[in-house]
């Protein structure tokens, strides 16, 4: 829509509400020189043969746009540098991200569209003042986390504790979750609120109006807390386990359910220490019950998960990194574990049946530091941030199959949303954008995915 103005105005046809801040990322640069040559845009024209739009202006010039199939969905502009990306796909589905101030927001799709999002910050300091206040058992202390930095380091949400995990730069973990005794107040304070709420219990959006608060702080890292992993319960497992690694090269082992330490893993030295440099990431391999740390030492560790640390055993070591690796995640479709460093190679290690005597390795160039790294949860690719630019690559072969650009700074964070087919990033220009999937070539369609 062209009111005289020197933008284009985008509206949603089906509930007329203007999307143009959620479905533009970044101005082009005629838009950019409108400002200061000050001209109006006048006539807009749409050429289907060409899938192009004109536009004629007051100064004698024609612009064009073109939809752009490897641009975001939409984009959600955060008031700080987001550093942690987390998501809950229990309806309605909530996407969570943590920012360098230590601020957690709560982001949901509105009914109205697919585009446009509300949002709820949290003021992680705000809350940790009032924990001794509350009713909730809280780990004290705070390892100094006053005169620290709260920036997010990574973030995870736990389905079957409705909880998130958010480890941050102050050598802490926090839990935050779903004030049920808000819910509780507001249950009695409505007339006839316990019949009302009986008939919704089983609801997945009666928790979900009761706002979030920190629940606990999980502290032993005596440094920045890099990574963290969740173990889901099993039938071996009492409880719900969570792993953390920091750049004290300690690993923690945690209850969830009851917010405590189960011990910290120990090597044979009696050192705290579980590699030679500061741990980077870590991830869990539900399919083989192991789980995997990368560090500065240009290596990855492999061990077997067990609920006593002391039953940690190394299996296997793997090496051919030059630099940091600085990402590890585990592949579970393709039965991997892929890998990402500072020396601009993704790294794929296949196990197979005899174990990691035989392993199947690939190595990807990508002419650049791996800022991201996450995998289709689908069908196995490999999603990777490189600098403003996310690549797509096939789980099996490693061929980039789709290109993603949008971002105008370092991309943080990826995550797959499979109940919405979509991807979500998060960039260090304080935009978070949502990408279409990748789906499989399909020769009955006839419909490959952009490159």
């Amino acid at each position: 829509v062209l009111c005289g103005q020197q933008e284009v105005a985008m509206f949603d046809p089906k509930s007329g509400e203007n999307i143009t801040e959620y479905v533009s990322s970044q101005k082009s640069k005629g838009t950019e020189s409108s400002n200061n040559n000050k001209y109006q845009l006048l006539l807009l024209q749409y050429v289907p043969e060409l899938q192009e739009v004109f536009c004629t202006t007051n100064r004698r010039t024609v612009m064009a746009w073109r939809y752009n199939s490897c641009a975001p969905v939409s984009t959600l502009q955060c008031k700080h540098i987001p550093e942690g990306l987390a998501y809950t796909g229990k309806s309605p589905i909530l996407i969570f991200t943590g920012d360098c101030e230590g601020r957690i927001t709560k982001w949901e799709q509105l009914q109205l569209n697919n585009f446009m999002y509300s949002s709820d910050s949290f003021n992680l300091q705000d809350m940790t003042r009032t924990l001794q206040f509350s009713n909730y058992d809280v780990i004290t202390p705070l390892n100094g986390s006053e005169k620290k930095s709260r920036s997010i380091n990574k973030m995870l949400f736990v389905e079957d504790l409705d909880i998130l995990v958010a480890a941050a730069d102050d050598c802490n973990i926090y839990i935050w979750g779903f004030d049920e005794q808000a819910m509780n107040e507001l249950r009695d304070s409505v007339p006839g609120g316990g019949d009302l709420f009986q008939t919704i219990e089983d609801d997945a959006v009666t928790n979900r109006v009761a706002g979030f608060t920190c629940k606990r702080v999980l502290n032993k890292h005596s440094q920045s807390v890099t990574g963290v992993a969740v173990i889901p319960r099993e039938s071996y497992m009492s409880t719900t386990h969570l792993i953390s690694c920091g750049a004290d090269r300690r690993l923690c082992l945690w209850n969830l359910q009851l917010g405590t330490l189960v011990g910290t893993y120990t090597n044979s030295s009696g050192s705290e220490a579980a590699s030679e440099e500061v741990i980077t990431d870590v991830a869990y391999g539900k399919s083989r019950k192991e789980f995997a740390y990368s560090s500065a030492d240009k290596l990855i560790y492999i061990r077997k998960f067990a609920t006593s640390v002391k039953s940690w055993k190394l299996l296997h070591v793997l090496q051919g990194h030059e630099s940091e690796v600085s990402h590890v995640v585990w592949n579970d479709v393709c039965s991997m574990w892929v890998s990402g460093s500072d020396d601009c190679t993704l790294r794929t290690w296949g196990v197979h049946k005899h174990g990691y005597l035989e392993i199947t390795t690939s190595v990807t160039d990508t002419q650049c530091p791996i800022t991201a790294v996450t995998c289709d949860l689908v069908n196995g690719a490999v999603i990777v941030g490189l600098q403003d630019v996310i690549r797509v690559y096939e789980g099996g072969t490693m061929k980039r199959v789709q290109t993603h650009t949008g971002h105008r700074d370092s991309v943080r964070g990826l995550m797959h949303v499979p109940e919405r087919s979509q991807y979500i990033s998060i960039a260090w220009d304080s935009s978070i954008c949502i990408w279409n999937a990748y789906k499989p070539y399909n020769r009955q369609n006839n419909s490959p995915a952009p490159i």
